[in-house]
């Protein structure tokens, strides 16, 4: 009886694994892929939101540590995650398409070009139209103040828009 106790419970674990490698594979990341910047800029305005735009690049290191340890959770958070729209652009890649604020038709890579992002990560927070109003945040240089620096960011943004 013990040696079919322990097949049962082997059996179990191997389920349990299995299940949790499925869901693990199916989250949604918290950071979404830019597609259309028009329609989220009618959103941003309708809410009197700031967009944040995240370059990154894929194989940076750096963009993958603000990603998981700063980004990420404060797309999260109820304190912030409410308070700014964020959207991730592939900074070299010209065969992601994307529509920009005005309505045209471009790539993620052209996009990193029209705001000079020559180093990632890099965060532009701008408004519903792509005015940067805040100062770019660029690399990764000290992470232990790269929160403060987003959270200065989204603050001056949003001090800006109901200024205005």
């Amino acid at each position: 009886m013990t040696n079919y106790l322990r097949q049962f419970r082997l059996l179990l674990l191997i389920l349990a694994c299995s299940v949790g490698a499925a869901c693990a594979q199916t989250q949604v990341p918290l950071l979404q892929y830019a597609d259309d910047f028009a329609a989220l800029g009618k959103v941003a305005a309708a809410r009197n939101l700031p967009v944040m735009l995240v370059f990154t690049r894929p194989g940076c290191p750096y963009c993958a540590r603000a990603r998981k340890n700063h980004l990420e959770p404060l797309s999260a958070s109820a304190g912030y995650g409410s308070q700014v729209i964020i959207r991730e652009i592939e900074a070299p890649n010209d065969l992601i398409p994307l529509r920009d604020f005005d309505g045209n038709q471009t790539t993620h890579g052209e996009f990193a070009r029209k705001y000079a992002v020559q180093a990632v990560p890099t965060v532009i927070v701008v408004n519903a139209r792509g005015e940067p109003l805040a100062d770019a945040i660029v690399g990764l240089n000290v992470p232990d103040f790269y929160n403060l620096y987003l959270e200065q960011a989204i603050d001056t943004a949003r001090l800006k828009l109901r200024n205005r």
